[in-house]
């Protein structure tokens, strides 16, 4: 019996023995995972990657590199007009529209309408099912075409399977620069569709879905962007508009998908006609992704003089909260849509006021962020306060209000004066004069400061006072935002003296010194106040940094002459010779 269990021991050690052997045979001999070989291509020329790998999962064959160009030029050839090409292989469906027109909210009429829209999907014949009849569809229309040309004896494509799917193409990743509708695109077909109509007609691309009627309609001002609607990669916070994005996720209207169908399939019915009437006064709308897809965007600087669209929108609003305890205020909405490339900026999931979703004390409509939050939260994209503090970020405002506190920190609430700016009452938005510093007192403001406190080892550091004020006014003035805000040329000065009292200083009429709130030397009873020269170093050299000056730079001497005999270490410490 002893043997027998023996034998099963050593036969189990062999066997685990076998297995490590096994083991460490497959790691050290398994091939090594090769490294990433994509090939990304941002000018593509009419190419398309089709790999369809949220259909296919991991694909057996390499990816089609589709020469949609090759292709277009192929059906060309054979008589047809560049407009006719997309048809021979992108189906066309009916989209069905009710226009109602309003003024003062009644109803002044309701149409419908039909129109032939391209879907730009392929293959042609819908296919709803498993991928292996979506595999067949493809198959059936390009090899089936193929093999038509070849029956014609005419010049045709591939019709094996290596001969499109190429093992060199397998990592090729096709990137095509993003469309930027701005201003500029949209007012260009505005005023095109109203020399060709002449009359503006916005339902050609502006429409919604009615939930209740479960159809697309348009009604005059409440034009809004695709994005609200097709943006399919962001969870939306509206009960509506969730329901919306689910019938477009369902139907599978990506933004891309429905901007291709929407603009495209105008483009071909204006080239269509021009064909039709032989018109020669008006260029063609383009066909080619390229023409497109240039992968050039405008500045806001470019988009200044470009009108913004008309949607009866006023040029002031005075927003003011029911039951709020602050004052009202007076904004400007007409400055603002000059200061974006888009309306989104704000109205971040509807084109509406933003007191239609958020309200006083948070609702689920607007996800829980009450008005307050909605114009003030210090980091939105979105909010009031939020943007006007990325503004500081710039470097011409960066240097002053990296050192400037958000909040009142001894209060720990929002700083009183920054609020009243805003929270006037006032129904209008009154820009303050230009500051001037024509009026300081020489005597009070010096032009120049020699800086000699903490004079020792270099000489005393020549402060250009004057003159950096004098950079700070022109900086505020080329503002509005700026502008708005320093009312008073006192303000400028807590970039500085930032903990200062205006009021308090301006009854004394004497400046306030860096050396009021930071001791010389180390003081233990509070180890936490920064000390003379480290304020000064934090400050002057925090506010260069911030404002990306090349001069002075971090060297001492660019400040700070260096004395020609430099005192030795026990006069520094102010230890006297001979003890």
């Amino acid at each position: 019996m002893e043997r027998k269990t023996l034998v099963l021991i050593l036969l189990g050690i062999l066997c685990y023995l076998f297995l490590i052997v096994y083991g460490i045979k497959q790691v050290y001999t398994a091939p090594a995972i090769p490294p990433s070989k994509e090939v990304v291509i941002t000018k593509p020329e009419e190419k398309i990657a089709i790999a369809h790998t949220e259909i296919f999962g991991a694909l057996e064959r390499p990816q089609v590199i589709f020469d949609h160009k090759k292709h277009v030029e192929a059906i060309k050839k054979e008589g047809k007009k560049e407009w006719e090409t997309c048809s021979v292989c992108h189906r066309k469906k009916k989209e069905k529209l009710t226009r109602i027109e309003k003024e003062n909210d009644i109803i002044k009429g309701k149409k419908e309408e039909e129109r032939d829209v391209l879907v730009f999907v392929f293959p042609k014949r819908e296919v709803k099912g498993d991928k292996e009849l979506i595999e067949k569809a493809y198959h059936d229309e390009c090899i089936g075409c193929h093999k038509e040309k070849l029956k014609e004896k005419k010049k045709a494509g591939p019709i094996t399977c290596g001969e499109c799917h190429v093992k060199e193409k397998e990592f090729v990743k096709i990137k095509y620069p993003l469309v930027e509708f701005d201003f500029k695109r949209h007012y260009d077909h505005e005023e095109k569709l109203k020399k060709r109509t002449g009359k503006k007609d916005c339902a050609l691309c502006h429409h919604v879905y009615d939930l209740k009627e479960k159809k697309l309609v348009y009604q005059n001002g409440t034009e809004e962007s695709c994005y609200y609607c097709h943006d399919l990669s962001k969870k939306k916070r509206g009960s509506e508009l969730s329901q919306i994005v689910k019938v477009t996720t369902e139907k599978g209207l990506s933004y891309q998908k429905t901007a291709h169908e929407r603009c495209l399939s105008c483009h071909i019915k204006i080239n269509k006609e021009m064909e039709i009437s032989k018109r020669k006064d008006e260029k063609a709308p383009p066909l080619e992704c390229g023409k497109c897809h240039t992968g050039k965007y405008r500045t806001i600087k470019d988009l200044e003089k470009v009108p913004r669209p008309d949607r009866k929108q006023k040029e002031t609003v005075f927003i003011n909260v029911k039951n709020a305890k602050m004052k009202g205020v007076a904004f400007s909405h007409k400055n603002h849509e000059y200061y974006h490339k888009t309306c989104r900026k704000c109205h971040h999931e509807r084109l509406k006021a933003c007191k239609e979703c958020h309200k006083l004390e948070g609702v689920a409509e607007g996800g829980w962020v009450n008005i307050v939050d909605a114009y003030h939260a210090s980091f939105s994209d979105h909010s009031c306060a939020g943007c006007h503090n990325k503004k500081k970020l710039e470097k011409n405002c960066a240097g002053c209000h990296k050192f400037i506190p958000l909040i009142d920190v001894k209060a720990k609430e929002p700083r009183k004066e920054v609020c009243d700016r805003c929270h006037t009452g006032k129904k209008e938005v009154i820009l303050p004069k230009p500051l001037t510093t024509v009026n300081l007192d020489p005597e009070v403001v010096k032009k120049d400061i020699k800086i000699k406190v903490l004079e020792k080892e270099f000489e005393p550091a020549d402060f250009p006072h004057r003159k950096i004020i004098d950079k700070l006014v022109k900086i505020s003035n080329d503002s509005k935002l700026a502008r708005y805000f320093h009312n008073d040329l006192r303000i400028l000065c807590e970039g500085c003296h930032h903990q200062r009292k205006s009021s308090a200083e301006v009854k004394k009429d004497t400046p306030p010194s860096c050396q009021n709130c930071h001791p010389k030397y180390f003081n233990p009873v509070n180890p936490n106040k920064m000390r003379l020269q480290a304020a000064y170093h934090v400050q002057c050299i925090g506010c260069h940094d911030s404002m990306g000056l090349k001069k002075p730079t971090h060297r001492c001497t660019d400040c700070h002459k260096e004395k020609k005999q430099r005192p030795v270490p026990t006069d520094i410490l102010g230890i006297k010779k001979g003890k």
